[in-house]
């Protein structure tokens, strides 16, 4: 057992009360803890202070907790099972409000509660929160709450001047800069952002009576507006256009939304989840997550996940079923580089396609309501391997892109939130790598199915990522199994160098791929290079940029110790050529097209050579680039669309191949053709990666169709 999990247990052994007859609900309500009064009938007696959790209450269903949370609707929901918000205030009958009575009510001073941490279960947002350096008894009551009623009750804000959610203890447990409300702890609430042509204008939200917190509450539905460093000393009377504000929707409203998946078969998932693996194996998978697919795609907070250097048990019972099954999923072809899982998963390892299965079943439930975590869970879905490594993805991927595209619309996520001084730092971050995730898979998705972007450029304004973006990679403690196999290059660069690379993709798509502005320059040559010129140009000074231990020819490095190191980073590699390749695609369409006249224009014959020359030179940078890859390399993480990447540099070499003009050239070109299909062929065999199947299986079709093209390789 980890060393980790022995400490928690223990803790957890230590700070537990002797009385197995109380009901769980007793740890979590603040009140005197003594045995439940039972009364003769058929219902047992339930006094005020055995109070349901959060969920139970917003429903007005009973809470039933056999021996520990979550409560039987929490766990068939797979959500957390909290108890932090307090009951709802009810009308005394013969009690004037004109008395003062009534304000009495709500106006007194409320008694300090006091919360055991350790037993309730903690949410990953106030995990991501705490201060991970606190010591474990400041969470368990020691001194979290002691001696400090006075200064909690004087605290309004944070150092920032923003509002503190002052109702939550958790957030009143942690130090002062940091208690800032996230949009996206809301154990019962979504926030979604109001939109200017709906139904709730932002304009006129404007207007309305916000409380300290910012939150307008009308019914079930509460209005946060969020101020920025830029207007926070103006409002109400701030002019940031358009006004950004979410509604905090009660997830009781969307109870009869349909299509939804019966509670019962969300029961039977997450209970199929969690006899997949032992709470050491899962731990384990999320920790292999991290050191094999965060560094290329950091969608996840991992601040939240390693808030005190490590993962613990209690965030397995937090996460969400989609994305907790995702990342089970993503993480299973690399756990042979763990040294209990190659011993325990290796021969029966659960199939990876009924996981991803289990995540769907769950997001289709949770798109109700939806929460950043629907949308990781939808984005890993997407970074899924292909079960037929001969085919292309179902219109279901495409489809899918588009409803993770309207999600993280709906979130918010395309407003830029670098100047939000409503929500805390590290949300601010999540929110922008997640946005750019959704963004380079669009995209990528986008060009691989030859269908249009589902996102326009002036949809959105986040700025580009900044180093501050990116969680620093000290974070991940060293595993000791698998030390220095990940380049570090990696932890900072891919990504960021990802999103500029896949701008520059989305430019030469929006110029060239569009239908008008395929109308446009299919025929007009000169047009094409007008517009090619720059972007061009833009690709250069990307691969210009690129340090020495990420380019083009870069060969298979060694760790200190002799190691192959596992890299990611080719994926971006092909990205290049890929994006290369699709501005030579535009370009070549209008050569196959000119008139007479324009053949004899000087400038126009000059152009066209140096057009066949450049797409030259990008097809054999890709073959170049394959014979050059080592298992370090295919066996790593690559991004989902790679698969299509090398379909495309197939048809490439082909068209090329086809459109020959001379027989010097044709030559040349069926050369690397005949070395590109030996090189995918030793790669992507019956004992190697699936990457390249597709690829392989689209030029033995084309080279097949035609026939009468002879190859010099084998």
């Amino acid at each position: 057992m980890l060393p980790q999990l022995q400490i928690f247990q223990m803790e957890q052994h230590q700070h537990s009360f002797q009385q197995p007859s109380l009901s769980p609900t007793d740890f979590f309500n603040g009140l005197d803890l003594t045995p439940p009064v039972h009364q003769p009938g058929p219902r047992s007696y339930k006094s005020r202070k055995y109070r349901p959790c959060d969920f139970c209450r917003a429903r007005q269903v009973a809470c039933k907790i056999d021996n520990s949370p979550p409560c039987s609707l929490c766990a068939s929901h797979g959500r957390q099972c909290t108890f932090v918000e307090r009951p709802k205030k009810k009308r005394r009958p013969n009690v004037s409000i004109s008395n003062g009575e009534a304000n009495g009510i709500g106006g007194s001073t409320a008694i300090q509660q006091q919360y055991d941490v350790s037993l309730t279960q903690i949410s990953p947002t106030f995990i991501a929160q705490y201060n991970h350096e606190q010591s474990f008894d400041s969470l368990n009551g020691h001194n979290g709450l002691d001696g400090s009623q006075n200064q909690l009750q004087h605290i309004s804000n944070g150092q920032d001047g923003s509002p503190i959610f002052q109702m939550d203890p958790y957030l009143q447990m942690m130090p002062t800069e940091m208690r800032i409300r996230p949009l996206d702890s809301q154990s019962t609430r979504c926030a979604r952002i109001i939109g200017e042509t709906g139904e709730s204008n932002p304009y006129l939200l404007r207007y309305y009576h916000y409380n300290e917190n910012d939150e307008c509450t009308i019914s079930k539905l509460t209005y946060r507006r969020v101020k920025s460093t830029a207007n926070q000393n103006t409002i109400p009377g701030e002019k940031g256009e358009p006004p950004v504000v979410f509604m905090l929707a009660d997830d009781s409203l969307a109870q009869k939304g349909e299509p939804r998946v019966e509670d019962g078969a969300l029961t039977n998932a997450r209970l199929d989840v969690t006899n997949m693996f032992t709470e050491e194996e899962s731990l384990r998978l999320i920790g292999l997550f991290f050191r094999f697919v965060y560094p290329y795609f950091p969608i996840l907070s991992k601040s939240e996940f390693f808030s005190s250097g490590s993962l613990s048990p209690p965030l397995l019972h937090t996460l969400p079923l989609s994305l907790m099954s995702a990342i089970y999923a993503t993480a299973l072809p690399f756990m042979l580089y763990d040294d209990l899982l190659a011993t325990t998963l290796v021969h029966s390892p659960p199939p990876a396609h009924v996981l991803f299965r289990y995540a769907w079943l769950a997001t289709t439930q949770e798109l109700h309501t939806p929460r950043l975590a629907t949308l990781q869970a939808c984005l890993l879905m997407l970074q899924r391997a292909p079960t037929n490594r001969y085919t292309t993805d179902t219109p279901w991927k495409t489809s899918l892109v588009g409803w993770t595209v309207s999600l993280a619309q709906i979130l918010g996520l395309s407003r830029e939130c670098g100047d939000w001084s409503s929500i805390p730092t590290w949300e601010m971050s999540l929110r922008k790598r997640l946005w750019y995730g959704v963004f380079i898979m669009d995209k990528w998705a986008s060009l691989g199915a030859g269908m249009p972007s589902h996102i326009r450029n002036e949809d959105w304004d986040v700025l580009p990522l900044t180093q501050n973006d990116l969680e620093s990679p000290s974070l991940d403690p060293p595993n000791a199994g698998i030390p220095g196999v990940l380049e570090p290059e990696a932890e900072t660069l891919h990504f960021r160098l990802l999103v500029e690379l896949t701008m520059i993709l989305s430019d030469i798509m929006d110029s060239f791929y569009t239908i008008r502005a395929t109308q446009r320059t299919a025929k007009d040559f000169t047009l094409s290079l007008e517009l090619a010129r720059p972007l061009r140009s833009r690709l250069k000074a990307w691969n210009d940029s690129l340090p020495p231990a990420l380019g083009l020819r870069n060969q298979e490095r060694l760790e200190s110790r002799g190691m192959m190191r596992l890299s990611g980073n080719p994926s971006l590699s092909l990205a290049y050529i890929v994006a290369t390749m699709t501005l030579f695609r535009a370009l070549l369409r209008p050569l196959a097209n000119l008139t007479s006249v324009e053949e004899a224009d000087h400038g126009i014959a000059g152009s066209r050579p140096a057009v066949r020359a450049g797409a030259k030179e990008c097809a054999k940078e890709v073959v170049e680039f394959v014979e050059n890859l080592g298992r370090g390399a295919l066996d790593a993480f690559w991004h989902s669309w790679s698969r299509a990447n090398f379909a495309i540099a197939s048809s490439f070499l082909m068209q090329l191949l086809l459109t020959s003009e001379t027989d010097v050239e044709q030559n040349e070109i069926n050369e690397l053709v005949g070395r590109w299909r030996w090189a995918m062929r030793l790669s992507s065999g019956s004992a190697g990666s699936g990457l390249m199947s597709l690829g392989l299986l689209r030029l033995d079709g084309l080279l097949l169709e035609n026939g009468t093209v002879r190859l010099n390789a084998v």
